[in-house]
């Protein structure tokens, strides 16, 4: 049995269709040392039995049952008890390969990283699979230089990618009232109080992308809340990293753009026509050398023609930028 022990924390809401299936991916990590805690967050169909008979069956899984919150608060009950000296997260409706656990523990060790992360491959319903790893073996030996790349884009913002080394998350939760990029700011949050990175571009983790779930409904009034963190990210850079107050501010474009294109395509252009025009006047005021030495092609294209044309940007995404 390895020495050190990882907590694995699953939120759960009215997922009984593929909870045992998610959990069962825990329970066979070759990894053995976990811990697995699962939140019912106020779940009305039968989520809550299923975690309690998956207790019964495993010692290693630990239930805790609470009045609905949203996920973000599931997942700080979950850290509140965990006692792992490393911290993971599961959605409870996708799946970890088997080695997962084991895969980033060793990148941890082997690498003396404070995050370890690997890459996620996506599943639609169709039975397409998304797959953009690229095999690279990363390493960041400071944090300036990780939230640089960060900031920009190119490391995957979810949790579930991710290993924590427990002590740098003592004081980092999840932002209970907000409802999108939880997960992005989170991440950034336990950066700061990280000195190393590093990645191994593989995909260890299966997310399910299915009709009804939150990745793809129609556009509502939480998505505000990712312009709202990107704030909140831009702010807590200025007075933390000031050297990367250009990024944290492309950060920002690069949300606006991506809720702007979102809006467009959930039917959300009309039903907020106040908030979106505001998105828009943003993107035009926006310093252009500033968001040509930071954004990545793809943004720089959606920045440049949005400012140009609403009309082409539509055009764009409807057949050239749909993911």
């Amino acid at each position: 049995m390895n020495d050190a022990k990882i907590s694995i924390i699953v939120p759960v809401y009215n997922i009984e269709k593929y909870l045992e299936k998610s959990i069962e991916s825990l329970i066979n990590q070759t990894y053995k040392n976990i811990e697995i805690i699962l939140i019912d967050d106020g779940s009305t169909d039968n989520s809550p039995q299923i975690c309690d008979s998956l207790a019964k069956k495993d010692s290693r899984i630990k239930v805790i049952h609470q009045p609905n919150k949203g996920v973000s608060a599931a997942r700080n009950a979950g850290i509140q008890i965990a006692d792992g000296d490393y911290i993971g997260f599961c959605d409870g409706d996708d799946t970890a390969d088997e080695d997962m656990f084991e895969f980033l523990y060793n990148i941890a060790v082997s690498d003396n990283a404070d995050i370890a992360m690997c890459d996620v491959r996506i599943v639609f319903e169709n039975g397409e699979v998304r797959d953009t790893t690229t095999g690279e073996h990363k390493i960041w030996n400071d944090t300036e230089s990780f939230l640089a790349d960060f900031l920009k884009g190119s490391v995957n913002m979810a949790t579930y990618t991710k290993l924590f080394r427990a002590d740098i998350c003592s004081d980092v939760r999840f932002p209970e009232n907000r409802k999108t990029n939880e997960d992005k700011f989170y991440c950034f949050s336990a950066a700061l109080n990280a000195e190393k990175f590093s990645i191994k571009s593989e995909p260890k983790y299966t997310y399910y992308r299915r009709a009804g779930s939150s990745s793809i409904t129609e556009f509502s009034e939480k998505y505000f809340d990712c312009v709202y963190l990107a704030d909140k990210i831009s702010e807590i850079t200025k007075e933390t990293h000031p050297t990367l107050s250009e990024n944290a501010d492309c950060n920002k474009l690069i949300t606006v753009l991506r809720i702007y294109k979102l809006m467009y395509m959930r039917n959300g252009l009309d039903k907020f026509r106040s908030k979106a025009d505001e998105l828009v006047n943003y993107v035009k005021s926006f310093d252009k050398k500033t968001a040509k030495k930071y954004l990545s092609k793809k943004d720089l294209i959606r920045f440049f023609t949005l400012r140009t044309s609403k009309p082409l940007f539509f055009f764009m995404i409807k057949y050239f930028d749909k993911y």
